[in-house]
């Protein structure tokens, strides 16, 4: 009886482990309520065993706004039928729906699927007059609604041996302080965009008896942010805009202390092309507040840190970070990533990554220092 007792069991909680997990995204950031919107909506199978589940013609959804809860359907925009093919382990698939917003409706709302795992994705409503049919913002790879949490700058580990052997590794990450429907950002909408930044950058030197960490930078930022302030009506391109104040420093004392205070505004410009790729210029100006622990650091930094990337949001993506110190010094860096598995966010995800770096100040403390090129190769998780 035990052992037919467990079988139940078992034979009960297996169905649960071969679901299919869902997640949707709409086309768009902003749309006008009583207008229709497209959404992407995946299934996708991250089980070792195939998935009988069929990817029906419709789905039952929910619309959050506020106080109000109201039933959508949402329907194939390809008018085919269910598909009811299995889905093969380590696989997704995609199809576009439409569904009628609801009218009457304006600021952030969610879109939630019943039954799918409870996938959900935000967008904001518009009054029909307040914004045109003509001038939605097209929801591209790096242009959809942020969460209150999300990635700041890379994320990665590698491993080089130029010099001996080191490792450098990034976290990063920010947090909106300030809902943008909460009664703060009511008051003045700057507020909704403001954000607390932090990221720290390590290089250690694993070739050296009991592996220490050559030196550590910690950057915590406080700043304004909007990541599609200004959209074309095709979505082809995007502008942002970012300014604040940030903090850096090594956390050590004496002649190896290292710390300055810049304030900064960094506008970034993207272009879109076919095949979900991208060119982005991301300049980033700032100035000294405060740089008494290395008074002529600007004579290796400079006043602009210029940042190109090109790629596609699923392949290779190139980036260059450049550097031109009034003192006639600077630096390159160059990135280069490609996806390992399948993913389905712009810029998270796991990653195949190169990095380049030649010139001065790879890390606070040699701001005034150059070593040999080096390069490194290793795993990022956002880039």
């Amino acid at each position: 009886m035990k052992l037919l007792r467990l079988g139940l069991l078992f034979a009960l909680a297996l169905p649960l482990s071969v679901h299919a997990e869902w997640l949707l995204k709409p086309r768009v950031a902003r749309a006008i309520s009583g207008e229709t919107v497209s959404v992407d909506v995946w299934q996708a199978n991250d089980k070792a065993v195939p998935i009988n589940e069929a990817f029906p013609a419709t789905l039952q959804a929910r619309v959050f706004a506020g106080a109000r809860l109201l039933d959508v359907l949402l329907y194939a925009a390809d008018n085919q039928g269910a598909v009811i093919e299995p889905l093969a382990p380590g696989t997704f698939r995609k199809r576009e729906f439409r569904f009628a917003l609801p009218e009457g409706l304006s600021g952030l709302v969610t879109l939630a699927l019943e039954g799918e795992g409870g996938a959900t994705a935000t967008l904001v409503a518009e009054r029909p007059g307040t914004l045109p049919a003509t001038a939605q913002r097209a929801a591209r790879p790096d242009t959809v609604p942020e969460p209150a949490i999300s990635p700041h700058e890379p994320m990665y580990f590698l491993v080089g041996t130029s010099g001996g052997t080191t490792a450098k590794f990034q976290l990063s990450m920010k947090y909106r302080l300030l809902d943008e429907d909460s009664w703060a950002a009511g008051l003045w909408r700057p507020l909704g965009k403001l954000h607390f930044g932090y990221t720290q950058t390590s290089i250690w030197d694993l070739a050296e008896q009991s592996a220490p960490f050559r030196d550590t930078s910690y950057r915590p930022s406080l700043f304004y942010f909007d990541p599609h302030l200004s959209v074309s009506a095709n979505g082809s391109h995007n502008f942002a805009l970012a300014g604040g104040l940030e903090h850096e420093s090594n956390g050590r004392d004496g002649t190896f202390s290292r710390s300055i205070n810049t304030a900064f505004i960094k506008p970034s410009w993207q272009v879109f092309f076919r095949e979900n790729r991208y060119f982005a210029v991301s300049p980033k100006f700032h100035t000294y507040l405060d740089k008494k622990d290395n008074a002529d650091i600007d004579h290796y930094r400079g006043n602009v840190d210029l940042n190109l990337r090109y790629g596609r949001s699923d392949g290779w993506l190139w980036s260059a970070t450049m550097r031109k110190g009034s003192g006639g010094y600077g630096s390159l860096l160059l990135d280069a990533s490609w996806p390992l598995r399948q993913r389905f966010f712009a810029n998270a995800g796991g990653f195949l990554h190169l990095q380049y770096f030649n010139g001065y100040g790879e890390t606070l403390l040699d701001y005034n220092v150059r070593h040999a090129p080096q390069w490194r190769v290793g795993f990022s998780i956002v880039r």
